[in-house]
């Protein structure tokens, strides 16, 4: 199954609406999200898009069971084969797909940009999302994870879907830049929340060095998109 976004929409994208994030505790809602694929995601079981009756990208209310909740507790001692937990293969299942969706932006934003400063940003950018697609990859592979994604189809902050590459591939000039930047900045403050609690939670050093390394380079790529107004 490919990884993707949401569902592209006839006419147009539709107006913005106010995404879920991943907060509270770790590594429930996390977990919840990545092996589950509902908590904190847009989808309804009809598929995804910016549609639906508004328990897509929601209040904060609705990000991810806290706990004492009615969401069977997800162990996460269990190791795995080679040390893995349950939080390393969640956080690899949602990382990969953020990327790659963030790759169809980044390509957009290199090619388009008004702003040089901002083109020559998301070529950088798109340097280190490949290098760390190709590590998720190889940690989907080694935890029996390679060709799943549970946030198929699925709509949440951080995973670029197709209405928003439609939206931002029709503006020009200083709307394509700002629009652009929008769903960039939602990608990596997204990227840093979840390798945080895959920092805290998480087991094998392979996957907790590597969210290390993300959180730092988003947080860097972060204060660069916010010097250029992001």
């Amino acid at each position: 199954m490919p990884w993707g976004g949401g569902r592209p929409r006839k006419g147009g994208p539709p107006p913005r609406p106010v995404r879920r994030t991943l907060s509270g505790a770790f590594p429930a809602a996390l977990l919840v999200l990545a092996l589950l694929g509902t908590a904190g995601c847009g989808a309804d079981g009809g598929g995804g898009g910016n549609g639906g009756d508004g328990a897509g990208r929601g209040s904060s209310a609705g990000a991810g069971p806290a706990a004492g909740s009615g969401t069977p507790p997800l162990s996460t001692a269990t190791t795995e084969p080679g040390g893995y937990n349950a939080t390393d293969r969640g956080w690899a299942q949602l990382m990969a797909p953020m990327n790659e969706r963030t790759l169809l932006l980044l390509d957009l934003v290199a090619e388009r940009a008004a702003d040089p400063a901002l083109a020559d940003l998301a070529r950088r950018t798109e340097v280190t999302h490949r290098d760390e697609l190709t590590r998720l990859r190889g940690l989907l592979r080694t935890t029996g994870a390679a060709g799943t994604n549970p946030h198929e189809g699925h709509d949440m902050k951080g995973m670029v879907t197709d209405d928003e590459l439609r939206s931002v591939a029709e503006s020009r000039g200083k709307s394509f830049d700002a629009l652009a930047m929008t769903y960039l900045r939602e990608h990596l403050e997204q990227g840093v929340l979840v390798s945080r609690g895959e920092e805290d939670s998480g087991a094998a050093p392979a996957a907790t060095d590597l969210a290390r390394e993300v959180g730092e380079r988003r947080a860097g790529q972060l204060k660069a998109l916010r010097l250029l107004g992001g």
